[in-house]
């Protein structure tokens, strides 16, 4: 078969003209919905909220599981209220990762100009706090003048998903005790 277009041999598996101006078509409108929706993707707050640790308390010991309880205080400076739907974050005690903590109620609203509580609780076994009591033993940390309590360091490392889908990532530390 001739083709008379281009004076040569037609391929019988080449795609005609229009077939190849369809599918570049489709691979445009295909580029142009991922710019889109690539423009909606969350963006970070003018203000984001301003995260601190009020608290990180032992709540119970029951059988092999410890339980923990961190408070978070929030505080917007911003002109709107702020919803966080979610917040996770990894606890340390004395340097040794122990457990994930999580949001234990959710969403947590923090008003415009204000401030709010966060409660995450966070649940590991013995073997992670008897690592953790060892590595402050060999700080030091349980030699303390009488009447004194030891305290143990901590760390919080995680994010707090906002309503708008923005993770704004936190790190804090301190001493319980």
């Amino acid at each position: 078969m001739t083709d008379l277009t281009t004076g040569g041999m037609k391929r019988k598996d080449a795609p005609p003209a229009r077939m190849r101006a369809g599918s570049c078509l489709v691979r445009m409108l295909a580029i142009l919905a991922i710019a889109a929706f690539a423009g909606c993707a969350s963006v970070a707050p003018r203000n984001p909220p301003r995260i601190d640790v009020v608290a990180v308390e032992l709540e119970r010991v029951d059988g092999p599981q410890v339980f923990f309880g961190l408070t978070l205080q929030l505080t917007n400076d911003g002109d709107d209220d702020i919803v966080i739907s979610a917040m996770q974050g990894a606890l340390a005690i004395e340097g040794e990762n122990i457990a994930q903590a999580a949001l234990a109620s959710a969403p947590v609203r923090v008003p415009a100009h204000g401030t709010s509580r966060a409660q995450l609780s966070a649940q590991t076994g013995m073997d992670a706090m008897l690592r953790a009591i060892a590595a402050a033993m060999r700080r030091g940390a349980t030699l303390v003048a009488p009447g004194a309590r030891p305290t143990l360091r901590y760390s919080i490392t995680g994010s707090a998903t906002l309503g708008s889908g923005y993770r704004l990532p936190f790190s804090r530390a301190g001493e319980i005790g």
